[in-house]
């Protein structure tokens, strides 16, 4: 690699790593719930402030090595309807902000692309993501033994949510984190790297276990059922198929298990959520009330016995497609699953050139983000869209590279 192509490289690792910062730019937003910051405006500010940096070094790159027009279009659609959803929105300075976010992420979706294919670029982003997801795994695990901070723990009902938003945002990402250590665990045959996914397996999925997000063991089961049945290694199958059933098992006692890590008000406060959501979206189809606008008209469309706009439901409708819909409409709806198009062609057309090694990292990123896709059908995850830039452009990144290929 050149030292430009180097520093492309690195910028895009460390915005991989900084993602399951960007929880704590939740301090910004003048509509979010009731939800006790983690860290003040200063810190939070410098963790913007970086993923702004190392994506505007991700695009500087893009300009100079752009991906395939098709990528290029299936990454910058998302963003591009946020930002034309906030114009017409209810609160579009908020929107703009959001579009900004995502764009970012989508902008290091291209440089992956673009320069993750280079000589030890893809070890060297896996390796800084599976770090990363270490580290905030182990701050989320000793923030909940100690129970500190106490007003995060107390609000969280005792689950665990380290940088994340909610523990809903933490399962998300560590079942992609999950999903991704297990592919390195798979095909890795060098030491350090195949140590690092270990103890991601570890430490991640003890985390994810403590956020006691029941939906998010189904998602992962539903990734596991991908993996065994277009893996073909029978012992990766049979492995899968045990889990799977574990983890159902685990779903049938979560109730009785967690209950008191749940609210039970949560339960019945999603049915408001998606009628009025529906609702919402029923009354703006095209461009929708504008991204992160929905609090603005939760008090009309709500049914009566719906509590007020200070509850936590009034803030999103608890399903990100139906989100996107309220948020973007249907334009928006229509560029996120032309994305996925996009991508799913792309991938297809590199799988079927892929070696087998190759083949079997690329598809673990892919039950990842299916894992992620059914998890995001009853919550709303902010972390979506970074999580869907950087993943589907580093399925087709493994698909196309080798993980022990060291850099040059």
């Amino acid at each position: 690699m050149t030292e430009f192509e180097r520093v492309v490289v690195l910028a895009t690792t460390l915005f991989y790593g900084l993602v399951p910062l960007s929880g704590v730019l939740a301090v910004f937003d003048p509509l979010r719930p009731p939800i006790p910051p983690l860290v003040g405006p200063i810190p939070a500010a410098c963790v913007g402030v970086l993923l702004i940096l190392t994506a505007t070094i991700c695009g500087i790159g893009v300009v100079r090595r752009p991906p395939a027009r098709p990528l290029l279009l299936a990454q910058m659609g998302a963003p591009a309807a946020i930002v034309l959803a906030s114009i017409f929105g209810f609160d579009p300075l908020l929107g703009l902000g959001l579009g900004l976010l995502v764009g970012a992420a989508a902008t290091v979706g291209c440089a992956t692309v673009s320069f993750g294919v280079l000589p030890g670029a893809a070890r060297m982003i896996v390796t800084g993501f599976l770090a990363s997801s270490i580290a905030v795994s182990l701050l989320a695990l000793v923030m909940l033994a100690l129970h500190r901070p106490a007003a995060v723990y107390a609000y969280n009902n005792g689950r665990a949510i380290g940088t994340f938003l909610n523990p809903n945002e933490a399962a998300a990402y560590l079942m992609v984190a999950l999903a991704i250590a297990g592919g390195v665990l798979v095909v890795a045959r060098g030491t350090m790297l195949r140590s690092l996914a270990i103890i991601a397996c570890i430490v991640d999925g003890a985390t994810f276990l403590a956020t006691y997000s029941r939906w998010g063991l189904v998602a992962f089961a539903v990734g596991l059922i991908f993996v065994g049945v277009f893996s073909r290694n029978r012992r990766l199958g049979i492995g899968a198929t045990l889990v799977v059933v574990a983890a159902f098992c685990a779903v049938m006692l979560a109730p009785k298990l967690g209950y008191e890590h749940h609210n039970p008000r949560d339960d019945a406060s999603r049915v408001v959520a998606w009628t009025t959501g529906v609702r919402t979206f029923l009354n703006f189809p095209l461009t929708g009330v504008g991204p992160l606008a929905f609090a603005r008209t939760y008090d009309v469309f709500r049914p009566p016995e719906a509590p007020g706009n200070t509850a936590p439901v009034a803030f999103d409708p608890h399903s990100l497609p139906l989100a996107y819909l309220d948020g973007s409409g249907i334009v928006g709806l229509f560029c996120l699953i032309a994305g996925y198009a996009i991508y799913g062609r792309e991938l297809l057309h590199r799988l079927h050139r892929a070696s087998e090694v190759r083949r079997r990292q690329a598809l673990a990123t892919v039950a990842g983000l299916l894992a992620l896709n059914v998890f995001v059908l009853i919550n709303t995850i902010s972390l979506y869209f970074a999580l869907f830039a950087e993943m589907n452009a580093l399925a087709l990144v493994l698909a196309d590279v080798e993980l022990d290929v060291e850099a040059r």
